[in-house]
């Protein structure tokens, strides 16, 4: 049985995603458990930059594939080289992470290598040298652990925050490119354009206190008021990701695991239930406020503060004895 772990490397403009040392970190320690290899996949074109800044994180080996046609094609064509690499090498598990790359490619390396797919999962350990997953559900009220069968690979996707970063290793990973033939190939679609959301300007990541909204706001109208508290505490106004899919708030004001991973001095949480995906972008903030009128909504499960009410009422009372000090 294979013993190796790879991880799919994120990266955009010739930076390494945040993502993938976090996935880095859970694939070495469970390589290590193993007693294989902690591989990282890298895929593009010209990727010299993204190669060398990786070799000193961890890994025991880099693979490279990079061929000029997979800045033409999206995800079809990196599924399908990443299902090729993975053939040839036949590692134990595929480590991704859970954000909009790993939600699309997930599903589509596991369905092309007749292999499981777990995703949405908050931890992956080795107990008795078997793997075993946990993932939340019914909005992360509870929590799952599966134990995967040891007879075949599986795909599993890890959502951000749930492991640290990968500090720099002692030793230098190889770097082993690899040709994956695409020229008579046939994608159905190809990437025509890259169209970035406007951005407001604000980095929430670097904020010490951030005052987040939810869709219990219930209209974009009403924003003021989490405005207005956010500013009488020199901080700022961020959001889940139904605010942003609705589009009363821009994506870069997004928390959570399709978001931004935060960890101010300060996270009031203003009408936000607390699913699985927010709460992995917030956890490891200091102080977690929460605000909502269920008293059973999961965020009050990682608070250190929770108040049951109407916001509508207790948020104005806060930006007024914030404005007294």
């Amino acid at each position: 049985m294979q013993r190796d772990v790879v991880v799919l490397v994120e990266h955009r403009t010739h930076e390494v995603e945040s993502i993938t040392y976090q996935m880095l970190a859970a694939g070495r320690e469970l390589a290590n458990g193993l007693g294989g290899q902690l591989l990282a996949l890298v895929l593009g074109h010209e990727l010299s930059r993204i190669t060398e800044g990786l070799r000193d994180k961890g890994m025991d080996k880099i693979l490279v594939v990079d061929e000029p046609a997979l800045s033409r094609n999206g995800a079809e064509a990196q599924s399908y080289v990443i299902t090729e690499v993975v053939r040839r090498t036949e590692p134990r598990l595929v480590l991704v992470g859970y954000s909009l790359v790993g939600m699309e490619l997930a599903p589509a390396i596991a369905a092309k290598l007749g292999a499981p797919a777990m995703t949405n999962c908050i931890g992956i350990e080795l107990r008795e040298g078997s793997l075993v997953v946990t993932r939340p559900l019914f909005d992360g009220t509870m929590h799952a652990q599966i134990l995967l069968d040891d007879s075949a690979p599986v795909v599993v996707a890890l959502q951000k925050g749930m492991t640290p970063s990968i500090p720099a290793a002692a030793k230098t990973a190889a770097v082993e490119p690899l040709h994956v033939d695409l020229q008579n190939i046939s994608f159905r679609g190809r990437l025509l354009e890259i169209i970035e959301e406007p951005a407001s300007g604000i980095d929430i990541s670097k904020a010490e206190v951030i005052v987040s909204v939810g869709r219990g706001i219930g209209d974009k109208e009403k924003l003021s008021i989490i405005q207005a508290l956010a500013d009488a505490l020199g901080g700022v106004m961020a959001c889940s990701r139904p605010v942003v899919d609705v589009g009363w708030l821009t994506r870069d004001r997004q928390v959570g695991s399709s978001g931004k991973t935060v960890a101010p001095k300060v996270y009031i949480a203003c009408g936000i239930s607390g699913a699985s995906q927010h709460l992995s972008g917030m956890s490891e903030s200091r102080r977690i406020i929460a605000i909502n009128k269920d008293a059973n909504a999961p965020i009050f499960q990682v608070a250190h503060y929770g108040i049951v009410g109407d916001l509508f009422a207790i948020v104005p009372a806060l930006t007024a004895a914030a404005k007294k000090q």
